[in-house]
């Protein structure tokens, strides 16, 4: 059912834009991510941070940089190798969201992408989907930072030039602690999906075959 007082829509990317399985070796890739941006450490190094951080058996992108930030003070070094190391998402059961629920979108709503993947990933991605950058007015990605590494200051800038109010505002992802808590503090509206067909049920909308 929608929400008739919404006015901005913000989508998270990954598992949001666009759902299914993970690769079977996700942990080793972001093991490999691990072991780019700290070239000084050995097996055993990596290995022993990654458990100082619980991240030996579950780990994505947001704990990576949230645990080299809380380590060395950034996340940097592993923004810049993940926006020069793309590689195109093909994995079972991949969907992506369909160009005519967003023009449908489009307008009644003011739509936004934030993520915490580099800009050039998602960029790359859409393109590759052939989902045209026009339906979102920016695209935003989370730089990590120090002080704040959440996503809380973008929907913050995002309210204050709308000139909205936060509960005009509805954020859509899929992992609580990095898309959806940061939008409750601050009184904004949320919708946690793990499918796309969630999304469309939200809005009432039928995909068309």
């Amino acid at each position: 059912m929608m929400k008739n007082n919404i006015k901005i829509i913000i989508f998270d990317f990954d598992g949001t834009i666009h759902t299914g399985e993970k690769w079977i070796n996700w942990l080793e890739y972001m093991r490999n991510v691990l072991k780019n941006t700290l070239p000084q450490y050995n097996e055993k190094q990596i290995k022993d941070f990654l458990e100082k951080y619980n991240l030996a058996y579950n780990c994505n992108t947001s704990d990576l940089a949230y645990a080299l930030i809380q380590e060395f003070g950034t996340a940097q070094n592993m923004l810049e190798y993940l926006s020069k190391n793309i590689y195109i998402l093909d994995y079972p059961n991949l969907k992506v969201i369909s160009t005519a629920f967003l023009d449908e979108l489009t307008k009644k709503h003011t739509l936004y992408i934030v993520s915490n993947s580099p800009a050039e990933w998602i960029e790359r991605h859409l393109k590759n989907w052939k989902i045209d950058k026009k339906y979102f007015k920016n695209i935003y990605f989370n730089q990590f930072n120090a002080k704040n590494p959440t996503k809380s200051f973008i929907y913050e800038e995002i309210i204050k030039n709308e000139k909205v109010l936060p509960e005009e505002v509805l954020v859509i992802g899929d992992n609580i602690k990095d898309d959806l808590l940061p939008a409750q503090k601050l009184n904004m509206q949320t919708f946690h999906t793990t499918q796309i067909n969630d999304i469309y049920s939200y809005f009432g909308y039928t995909e068309k075959n």
